[in-house]
């Protein structure tokens, strides 16, 4: 997985490495359900001149 902001400050979710366009990043297998916006306010830290990072999701269950 992958995370990248496009030029509009909006943070993407990629199940691939995203290929830079002019002004966003673009799943190269195509959009059905390869992407999923998350909230801007998440990783403040990544804009649209870094790179994508590259993430790994943790599934935790928790017992009450």
């Amino acid at each position: 997985m992958y995370l990248a902001r496009d030029k509009n400050n909006d943070l993407y979710l990629f199940s691939e490495m995203p290929e830079r366009g002019s002004e966003c990043w673009w799943a190269p297998l195509g959009v059905d359900g390869t992407y999923l916006r998350l909230e801007k306010a998440l990783y403040p830290e990544l804009s649209w001149n870094s790179k994508p990072w590259e993430m790994e999701i943790i599934r935790a269950v928790v017992k009450i």
